[in-house]
Order: C-alpha cells, then sequence, then structure tokens
C-alpha cells in the first residue's frame, strides 16, 4: 500500500505564525518537499482561515494570484489550495485554473456541510481535483456521520478526508469512522490528525488500517496547538513499515523539516496542559485560554468546565458560553455544599 501524503505546512503551519512566511520560506518549502517526492502540498488558503480571522495574516491565509504565481515550479508535486466556504465565495475560485494549483480542498463543518456539494462541483467546472475535509469528526456519532456522507456522496469527490480538528479520538474511534465511511463513499479516505493526546501517528496507522489512502502532515508537526502528524515522521514510517511503500526520499524531507525548525517556528511544538485538557474535553484549542481565565475568575477547575462545554459540542465558544457554563457549574457546587451542610446539622 503506498498512502499519498499530503503536506499542509503553508496552510495549517500558518496557525502558529500567522500565515507570515517569507517569500524563501515558500520556496524553500515548496521546492524541498518536491524533490523529497511528496504526493502534494497545500499551499495555504483561498480567501482564509474559517477559524482564526487576522488582519496581519500572511500571504498563505490568501493565496492571490500574486502569491500563486510565484511559487516554484514542481515536477513530482501536485500543488492545493483550502478552500472554507463560509468565508470564502464560491466565484472567488475562478482563477484558480490560471494558476499552479491542480487541486481544491473544501473543508466545513458537520453543521455546514450542505454547503460543500456546490463547492465540489464548481471545482470540477474549473478543471481540477477537489477533495472534501469533514472539520471537528469528533463531534458526529455514527447516524450524523452517515448523514454527512450521503450528502457528499452524489458528488464523488477525489478525497474525503476526516478531521480532527480537537485531537480528541483514539484509533478505535478512528476505525469506527472510517469503517463507516468506506461502506457509503465511492472515494478515496484521508485522516488529517491533531495530536492533543499524543495519538496523531497512531491514528494515522489505524485509519491506514481501515482503509484510509490519503494521509496529512506538516513539517516539525506545525500548526494550531498541539500540532498535526509531522510529515518527516509519516515518511520515517511510511519507509520503516514493510506493509507501506512510499517514494518520498526521507533524509530530504527530514531536511526541509529541520529548515522549518531553524528558520520558519516561533517557537518548538509542544504538548502541554493546555493542548491536552482541548483534546481530552473535546473542544477547540483556541477556547482553552478564555475557558482558564473566566474559570479562573469563578474558583471553578477549569478542566471541569472545558469537560462540560466539551459534551455540549458548541459551534463556537464565546466568552458567555463559559460564563453560562461556570454560573451552572457554581450552581450546582453551591447546591450540593447547602445539601452536606443541612445533613450533617
Amino acid at each position: 500500500m503506498k498512502p499519498t501524503l499530503l503536506d499542509c505546512t503553508l496552510r495549517d503551519g500558518g496557525n502558529q505564525n500567522d500565515w507570515q512566511f517569507t517569500a524563501t520560506d515558500v520556496h524553500t518549502i515548496v521546492s524541498t518537499l518536491d524533490a523529497a517526492r511528496i504526493d502534494v502540498i497545500e499551499v495555504g488558503y483561498r480567501g482564509g482561515s474559517g477559524s482564526r480571522a487576522s488582519a496581519t495574516a500572511g500571504p498563505s491565509a490568501h493565496c492571490t494570484p500574486e502569491y500563486l504565481a510565484a511559487l516554484p515550479t514542481v515536477s513530482h508535486a501536485e500543488l492545493a489550495v483550502m478552500v472554507v466556504p463560509t468565508v470564502c465565495p464560491v466565484r472567488a475560485m475562478d482563477d484558480l485554473p490560471d494558476s499552479p494549483v491542480s487541486m481544491v480542498r473544501v473543508a466545513a463543518y458537520p453543521w455546514n456541510i450542505d454547503g460543500v456539494p456546490e463547492y465540489v462541483r464548481a471545482v470540477r467546472a474549473l478543471g481540477l481535483k477537489v477533495g472534501v475535509n469533514l472539520m471537528a469528526v469528533s463531534y458526529t456519532n455514527q447516524e450524523q456521520l452517515a448523514e454527512v456522507a450521503a450528502v457528499v456522496a452524489s458528488e464523488a469527490p477525489d478525497v474525503f478526508y476526516i478531521a480532527d480538528s480537537f485531537g480528541a479520538l483514539t484509533p478505535d474511534d478512528v476505525r469506527r469512522r472510517v469503517e463507516l465511511l468506506a461502506e457509503r463513499l465511492p472515494t478515496p479516505l484521508g485522516i488529517h490528525a491533531h495530536n492533543n493526546l499524543g495519538l496523531a501517528a497512531a491514528n494515522a496507522v489505524a485509519g491506514l488500517d481501515a482503509g484510509v489512502s490519503w494521509l496529512d502532515a506538516s513539517l516539525c508537526a506545525m500548526a494550531r496547538g498541539a500540532g498535526n502528524l509531522a510529515t518527516e515522521q509519516a515518511a520515517a514510517f511510511l519507509t520503516a513499515w514493510p506493509k507501506y511503500d512510499t517514494h518520498a526520499d526521507l533524509p530530504l524531507v527530514c531536511e526541509a523539516a529541520e529548515y522549518v525548525a531553524e528558520q520558519v517556528l516561533p517557537r518548538p511544538m509542544t504538548v502541554r496542559r493546555a493542548e491536552i485538557a482541548a483534546g481530552i474535553n473535546d473542544h477547540h484549542f483556541y477556547f482553552q485560554d478564555r475557558i482558564e481565565k473566566i474559570s479562573a475568575h469563578h474558583g471553578l477547575d477549569p478542566w471541569e468546565v472545558g469537560r462540560r462545554i466539551g459534551a455540549a459540542r458548541p459551534r463556537k465558544v464565546l466568552d458567555e458560553t463559559v460564563e453560562d457554563v461556570c454560573r451552572e457549574l457554581a450552581g450546582q457546587t453551591a447546591d450540593q455544599t447547602e445539601q452536606t451542610n443541612g445533613g450533617d446539622a
């Protein structure tokens, strides 16, 4: 089995440095990964990130025609961009056939998957390959995931990804979801794994065993929070494991990773308390800071507040959301204290 390896450093990695990759960074990353025979290089977002709006975001957050035209020529890899329908109008893709990009990935949450078919048809009409990324897949049960598959099945994208956006899945969770999708979708499957629980590589392997044939990864795991499966580690286990096959040149992939580590990353990727809390409680990493601050203001345990927020599976966590959970939890704690004191009396 020879999985398709997609590197998304210039897209997802931008969450770490506000997409402020220099022209040298972009040229070095793309040209080195191409020389290393990585299959697909995702060079950024067209139209912006749906989860992190930034007025100062660098070029790979928008992938303007000028940015795409300046990309180095590739001889092996295909170049891709990601589109989030909630922030990128469908007509904003019209110029992509005139660019070096040959693939567009359309990313949506379970609750707005109905908007994806229009984008898939539009990309196909442009003569480009198209993928679909289902974000926050940990927020779907079997029935909901089957409904998502039904929406996408008739469009038959070139690949359908599950994205563990909050780093909350275990290998068993991955297997169940991939097996369900494999029964319902006549299309290759992929996985985008986050490392909040230290399971990115394990989840990728579980996905491969269950039927996935595309893997997302980023150099040095560069991405939001705990980061992704690292491209160099994915290339390493595909090289070392006889049941898999790869044409990736591991030393060159490691060379690209060393460049990112030394010249691009503002700080080493780490998995500390905040990243683990977001993963174990199953909510977006960007919410963790406000959960901790508001919980502290109320004198409450942020782990318990985060657990309740994740269990509610909110589409967005605002300060008011956290405040509501804190007030509810504080009220329950007060009731329990009163009952205990009354019992003692």
